[in-house]
């Protein structure tokens, strides 16, 4: 239920920051709120590796504050979201592999479409990626801890 909650976020908020380079708080907290009551009632990981994977997204948001965006406040919530439903250490694969993913894609841009440095890219649709391949390697036997 909760793998199909995070993919249903993950894709709304994909196709808002695609579109417009926002993301839509409203979304943010309902999903936020889904988050904390699915982590309630199942408690599919403990409070001390949720709390961890809400810290990760506060640490972006932070060096989102101290970099002047150069990773969106935007971004910073999801992950924080995600830290709800996903723990501590699947927030970082999730965000390790999505980072990776964008570093690929920008360096692409740069080298084939001659686009400057620093150009502006989406990146739930990379969190939307990763987690897509993470949760199917998981289904297979192996790396979601």
């Amino acid at each position: 239920m909760e793998a199909f909650g995070l993919a249903v976020f993950y894709g709304l908020t994909a196709i808002d920051d695609v579109r417009t380079k926002s993301i839509r708080v409203l979304e943010v907290i309902i999903f936020a709120v889904i988050g904390v009551l699915i982590d309630v009632i199942l408690k599919p990981y403990s409070w001390v590796s949720i709390a961890g994977g809400v810290a990760v997204g506060a640490v972006l948001y932070i060096i989102s504050i101290l970099t002047k965006e150069k990773i969106g406040k935007g971004d910073a919530m999801i992950v924080m979201v995600s830290g709800l439903y996903l723990g501590f250490m699947n927030t970082v694969i999730v965000l390790w592999l999505a980072s990776l993913l964008a570093a690929i894609f920008g360096v692409k841009m740069v080298r084939c479409q001659g686009h400057q440095i620093d150009v502006e890219i989406p990146f739930v649709p990379f969190l939307l990626v990763a987690y897509a391949s993470v949760f199917l390697v998981g289904q297979l036997g192996g790396l979601m801890l």
